[in-house]
C-alpha cells in the first residue's frame, strides 16, 4: 500500500514535512531515541512549531500511522485477480500482491514493530487497528475472489494475516523473505483440491 504524499503547500505542508521527517527518524531511532528537538532540527523549524501541530510524542506517533489511512485504502482497493488462473495460482498472485503492497511500508512497519516491542501503547493500539482492518479487507477479498476456499473467509483471512506477519518479521529481521514461498504454502492449505 503506497503511502499518500503528506507534503503540501502552506501549514498543511509544514505539518506534512514534520510527519515525513518524524517517520524517517522514528523508524530508524525509535520514539525514545527521537527527541522533539532533533526532529525540529531535521525540519529546520522551532521545536514549538512541532508542539503546535503535535502536543505530545504520542500524538505525533498516532498521526504518523493514522494519516496513512490504511483501513480506508484497503477498503477501496481491489487486488488484481485473473479468474482464468487456477485457484492455487490465483491465491499465490493475491498473496504476492498483498505482500508487495505491505512491504512498501517499510518505515511504518519498523515503527510499529519496534515501538510495539518496547510496549508503546500508541503503537500497539495502532497495530491492533491495522490488524483488524487487514482481517476485514482480506476476508472480503477472499470471499469475493476465492469461492474454492477450503475454510470460511474469516479463517482464511487470519491465516493470510499470519503468513503476512511472518513475512514482515522475516523481512525486518533479515532484510529478505520469499513472498512466493508463503503464497504457495497458503494456497496448499486454503484452496480446495480439484475434484475428480
Amino acid at each position: 500500500m503506497s503511502a499518500p504524499q503528506l507534503t503540501e503547500p502552506g501549514a498543511a505542508g509544514q505539518r506534512g514535512r514534520i510527519l515525513d521527517a518524524a517517520l524517517a527518524l522514528v523508524s530508524e531511532l525509535g520514539a525514545a531515541g527521537t527527541p522533539m528537538r532533533r526532529l525540529a532540527a531535521a525540519c529546520e523549524i522551532n521545536v514549538a512549531t512541532i508542539y503546535h501541530y503535535f502536543p505530545s510524542k504520542a500524538d505525533l506517533l498516532r498521526a504518523l500511522i493514522e494519516e496513512r489511512r490504511y483501513g480506508e485504502r484497503m477498503a477501496t482497493e481491489d487486488p488484481p485477480a485473473d479468474p482464468a488462473l487456477p485457484p492455487a495460482e490465483r491465491l499465490e498472485a493475491f498473496f504476492a500482491w498483498l505482500a508487495a503492497r505491505t512491504l512498501e511500508e517499510d518505515a511504518i512497519l519498523r515503527l510499529l514493530v519496534g515501538e510495539g516491542l518496547h510496549g508503546n501503547e500508541t503503537a500497539q493500539q495502532s497495530a491492533r487497528t491495522l490488524v483488524d482492518a487487514t482481517d476485514a479487507a482480506v476476508a472480503g477479498w477472499l470471499e469475493a475472489g476465492f469461492p474454492e476456499l477450503a475454510v470460511p473467509p474469516p479463517v482464511g483471512s487470519r491465516l493470510v494475516r499470519g503468513a503476512l506477519l511472518a513475512l514482515v518479521t522475516e523481512h525486518l529481521a533479515t532484510g529478505a523473505g520469499d513472498p512466493d514461498a508463503y503464497g504457495r504454502a497458503l494456497a496448499a492449505v486454503l484452496v480446495s483440491p480439484p475434484g475428480p
